[in-house]
């Protein structure tokens, strides 16, 4: 006599042991920015989120991780629930790719108090800007059933909001969002993360399928680098690690540029991490003179390349180089037909010129559980206002004569995980 196994969810977990080799054989198809490495790293490199993942099995080896993270006070800015209503802390820093809002929202949020968000609850992963579950089973039910338990279970253990900032339009996906709307959320617009699908033979016959401009910009920008007189390598595995704190250098003067936050250490921590798990990482670098100028780390892992970090030291380079272009879009896409991979992802950030140069897109929501009813009253549309703000400043929407609490303001051009 046979069955189905029965779906066992457990909340509140700490990371599977699982390591670099088992996760590429295991959870081939989950983002590596989900999986147990890069999570192992990100625990590294920021021990004041405190793990709770909600873990769900069944059978011999079937296996969905949704992680998370309780914030007990408030982190940066990125991780903060209030951000995604629009509000901005002190120091004037933005969510990443943001937009400008009205003093008066930040004041309504000010007015609910810290209490009513913290601690906070991160779904995703916080260093990698997403919020999905990776999983090598799936059912019609499994994500609700996920939800179901994981939000419960966190308000009993004393948590105030549940923030999915980061939930892209893949196939699946939406069981997410819905089941943390059903719990009591809302979700609202975040952004676009850009990708191209390698359907092309070859680089040679990608480029001539492009229409003509966008042929043109693509052709440019090398052309550019070549007159700037830098010199483009490409670096493999342990051949990154003595540039690591260069590297990490230049991605945080690219954050800084573009309004978003993030620590060197950060970034040394969770790429020495991925280094010593044997993770398959390389690294595009532009030089003038001997001197490091330009990097983009980029991660394989199954049929895609991802781009992770990229920097640049525009006091050198100036503004029109191209270089970010070679770096983060040409070289990984040439090296990916080569290899004969499947999917190019670049992430959220410069969207805009990304599409330009022949990039897909997917939509990314943000979804936001508040723990007290009567908070989410007043917070939840101060969360739509602020999505229909930033649908203005993507370009996903007509910009009406005035948006409510907000004015819209497009952010800079690369963050999140370009830079």
């Amino acid at each position: 006599m046979s069955g189905s196994h029965r779906v066992v969810v457990r909340t509140g977990e700490q990371l599977p042991e699982m390591d670099w080799a088992r996760e590429s054989a295991d959870l081939t198809d989950a983002w590596p920015y989900v999986g147990p490495t890069f999570l192992a790293a990100t625990e590294r490199a920021l021990p004041e989120a405190k793990p709770w993942h909600t873990v769900a099995t069944r059978g011999r080896g079937e296996l969905a991780l949704l992680p998370g993270y309780v914030l007990t006070a408030p982190p940066a800015v990125d991780h903060d629930p209030r951000t995604y209503l629009g509000w901005q802390p002190p120091s004037g820093d933005s969510v990443c790719c943001g937009v400008e809002v009205a003093p008066s929202v930040t004041a309504q949020v000010d007015a609910l108090g810290e209490d009513a968000f913290f601690p906070a609850l991160l779904l995703g992963s916080p260093l990698g800007y997403r919020t999905e579950i990776g999983y090598n089973f799936w059912t019609p039910t499994l994500f609700a059933t996920m939800v179901e338990q994981l939000v419960p279970a966190a308000f009993g253990a004393g948590i105030r909001s549940v923030v999915a900032p980061w939930v892209p339009d893949r196939p699946g996906n939406d069981a997410l969002t819905a089941a943390l709307d059903a719990a009591g959320g809302h979700t609202t617009f975040w952004g676009f993360e850009d990708h191209i699908p390698l359907t092309a033979a070859s680089w040679e016959e990608y480029l001539v399928g492009l229409p003509k401009r966008k042929r043109q910009r693509v052709v440019t920008d090398e052309r550019r680098v070549a007159a700037a007189g830098v010199t483009v390598q490409r670096l493999d595995g342990a051949a990154i690690r003595p540039h690591v704190p260069r590297i990490a250098e230049l991605t945080c003067l690219n954050r800084e540029k573009n309004g978003a936050g993030e620590e060197p250490a950060h970034i040394e921590t969770l790429l020495a991490e991925l280094l010593d798990a044997g993770a398959d990482l390389r690294a595009y670098t532009g030089s003038v003179d001997g001197d490091l100028v330009a990097s983009c780390v980029v991660l394989r892992k199954g049929h895609r390349l991802l781009t992770k970090w990229a920097g640049f030291d525009y006091a050198r380079l100036g503004e029109r180089s191209g270089l970010y272009f070679a770096l983060v879009l040409n070289a990984p896409v040439r090296d990916a037909y080569r290899e004969g991979l499947r999917q190019v992802e670049f992430g959220a950030g410069a969207h805009q010129a990304k599409v330009l140069r022949g990039c897909s897109s997917r939509r990314i929501t943000t979804s936001l559980v508040l723990a007290d009813a009567a908070h989410r009253v007043r917070a939840y549309p101060l969360l739509d206002a602020f999505g229909a703000a930033r649908r203005v400043a993507f370009g996903d929407v007509a910009a009406p004569s005035r948006l409510p609490l907000l004015e819209t303001a497009a952010s800079g051009s690369a963050c999140c995980s370009d830079g």
